[in-house]
């Protein structure tokens, strides 16, 4: 984290003001834990760059394991294949009554019926509004570098998993046996293999 902020500082020249994280591939019942320890993390980061830096941050949690389909009352209010439009929120009845959560459907159905992503908003310092936080989270589903149209959750979760592929592929390539108790795998001899080239730092290769 400390990492990214120092690029931000050198190619903006500024440190940035908020933070805007967004998390995927955590259940209802790790939220606490995962949120605990990863604003502890992010804040911490901030505070080694510098002493008193602390800025705003904004923590959403991104589902998609989830069984809630969303319909059109009327037939003619739907998209050519049936679906709610794109840019559809819901943010009351079927949400927590006590957190602030909402499914956007961000995107326009090919076949079948669409799953709407569910958002949990877990922390926000930020004094954003509902619909400021329902407004960015669409626009960031029409960044995605692969597709020309808008994606079912924002970018910079798709990029993530991106990335997460590729360590798997190349630590699978290295054919690592984890459970030898005699001669461990070397952490640091991994981390170093995995590293990127200077040349590819700051690129999204993974793209």
């Amino acid at each position: 984290m400390k990492e990214l902020l120092i690029e931000f500082r050198n190619t903006s020249s500024r440190k940035p003001g908020k933070i805007l994280y967004y998390r995927d591939g955590v259940s209802q019942g790790q939220f606490i834990q995962t949120l605990t320890e990863e604003i502890a993390g992010i804040q911490a980061a901030c505070t080694e760059l510098e002493e008193g830096y602390q800025p705003k941050i904004t923590y959403i949690n991104a589902q998609k394991r989830h069984h809630t389909r969303l319909y059109c009352a009327e037939a003619r209010d739907g998209d050519r294949s049936g679906n709610v439009p794109a840019g559809t929120v819901v943010d009351r009845e079927i949400t927590n009554p006590i957190h602030f959560d909402f499914y956007l459907n961000s995107h326009a159905g090919i076949q079948g019926t669409n799953r709407p992503c569910h958002y949990t908003v877990l922390y926000d310092d930020s004094d954003m509004s509902p619909d400021m936080i329902q407004l960015l989270t669409f626009y960031l589903c029409h960044t995605y570098a692969r597709c020309s149209r808008s994606v079912s959750y924002p970018a910079p979760t798709y990029y993530a998993h991106l990335v997460c592929a590729r360590a798997r592929t190349m630590l699978s390539a290295m054919k690592i046996n984890w459970f030898d108790t005699k001669k461990p795998p070397d952490l640091t001899e991994i981390e170093q293999k995995l590293s990127q080239h200077k040349n590819l730092k700051n690129i999204t290769y993974f793209v």
